[in-house]
């Protein structure tokens, strides 16, 4: 028995080699609680709390990461004010990120924040949105999911919450929701795959209990069900993701709130509703790491470990992730050429290829050209303009990619 034990430990380990180091943010900039995404090919890091040689500080400094240079490029603050505990997610080519708390350096005070703002990387511009008609507060879930955000959970000066919100993003407007089912937790993991939302894990109100179980939400009919735990133990504070139809947890605490040994890093396959351990992170798990997917990589940045600030960012190529045995597809189309003049080529290897579409936009956001597509098509585009265009795909339950292409 402890021969097999030790043998599952050592696996995980011998795969760290599968992430592979790049760039740094500035030393300036090692944080907790940033919000990462990625959006046309592009990634960036917002907010969260900042190491400065007077302690940790909530920052609204903005930076972005191109993959082709490796460099990261900062950009104008966040116009919401220095935040830490804040939270977002990606819905088609937009960020939304809120709550959380504010710094304000005029009095000092600490503010919990029920705000919402939304990124447009096209103008590169913030614009604030109607607030939720809920409680302040911090590290809550947030999930986006077929034109809606999900939010809930998180805590505040009262303490861990367990209510359920629903934004609808073109009325612009809050919805409260079926409460969570179980206790009142925060900073619990999320994602969204297919028709549902997953929520769990995350720290709770008895003592410190951190949880090992997790969730299912159905839009639907607006209920919960639990689904099958993670086979190891408890987490908290990690960072999160969904990928070609399966989730993704990333890092964080253990449950002891502490650093994990590894970096670990699991899979869940909503259609078995089972984990799989996936190679770790170097290093100790992060305490409230940001992540994004950019180019079929998954990356992690920042956080911290046994309280030390991480400033090493890693990436891992999807493409080495496989399901039974099989390698998974990726459903990252194939764009050539690109810069192109005449016809653009779409291959997408995906084994679900079917009523596929695709817009092609300007740098205004205008829809340019609007047409169906399969697994491998052709579009002419000779009547384009030369210049900066974007090409997005999508599928029955929304956009799955967009990218970044040049008319010659």
């Amino acid at each position: 028995m402890t021969k097999i034990l030790l043998l599952f430990l050592f696996i995980p380990a011998s795969l760290v080699a599968q992430w592979t180091q790049v760039s740094s943010l500035p030393s300036s900039f090692q944080t907790d609680h940033s919000f990462g995404f990625a959006i046309n090919g592009t990634g960036y890091i917002v907010a969260g709390s900042r190491l400065t040689s007077f302690g940790s500080f909530p920052s609204n400094r903005f930076y972005k990461y191109s993959p082709d240079i490796d460099s990261w490029t900062q950009l104008d603050g966040f116009p919401g004010g220095d935040r830490g505990y804040g939270i977002g997610d990606v819905w088609n080519n937009k960020a939304y990120f809120g709550f959380g708390l504010h710094f304000d350096n005029t009095t000092g005070a600490s503010i919990y924040k029920n705000d919402l703002w939304e990124f447009n990387p096209l103008t590169s511009t913030w614009i604030e949105l109607t607030s939720c008609p809920c409680n302040a507060r911090i590290h809550p879930a947030f999930v986006t999911h077929q034109g809606n955000i999900y939010m809930g959970l998180g805590n505040n000066a009262s303490g861990n919450l367990n209510d359920w919100w629903q934004y609808n993003i073109t009325t612009d407007s809050w919805v409260q929701k079926a409460n969570f089912p179980s206790h009142n937790r925060h900073h619990p993991y999320q994602f969204a795959i297919g028709n549902y939302v997953y929520v769990g894990f995350g720290h709770g109100t008895a003592g410190d209990e951190i949880y090992d179980t997790w969730y299912r939400y159905n839009p639907t009919d607006d209920t919960w069900m639990e689904v099958q735990s993670i086979p190891a133990e408890g987490r908290v504070a990690g960072t999160q993701f969904s990928h070609n139809g399966f989730g993704y947890i990333l890092s964080g605490d253990g449950s002891d709130h502490q650093s994990m040994e590894e970096g670990e890093f699991w899979k869940y396959d909503p259609a078995a509703d089972s984990w799989e351990q996936m190679p770790s992170h170097p290093g100790n798990s992060r305490w409230a790491p940001a992540s994004f997917v950019l180019d079929n990589h998954a990356y992690i940045i920042n956080g911290s470990a046994f309280d030390i600030y991480q400033s090493e960012v890693y990436k891992y190529n999807m493409d080495n992730i496989t399901h039974n045995g099989i390698k998974v597809p990726s459903i990252e189309p194939i764009i050539s050429p690109n810069p192109f003049s005449d016809n653009i080529s779409i291959k997408i290897n995906h084994l679900d290829s079917k009523n596929l579409s695709t817009k092609i936009k300007n740098i205004l956001g205008q829809t340019i050209i609007e047409t169906s597509i399969s697994g491998d098509s052709n579009i002419p585009v000779e009547k384009l303009i030369a210049g900066i265009y974007f090409i997005e795909i999508y599928n029955n339950e929304g956009l799955i990619s967009s990218k970044k292409i040049i008319k010659q």
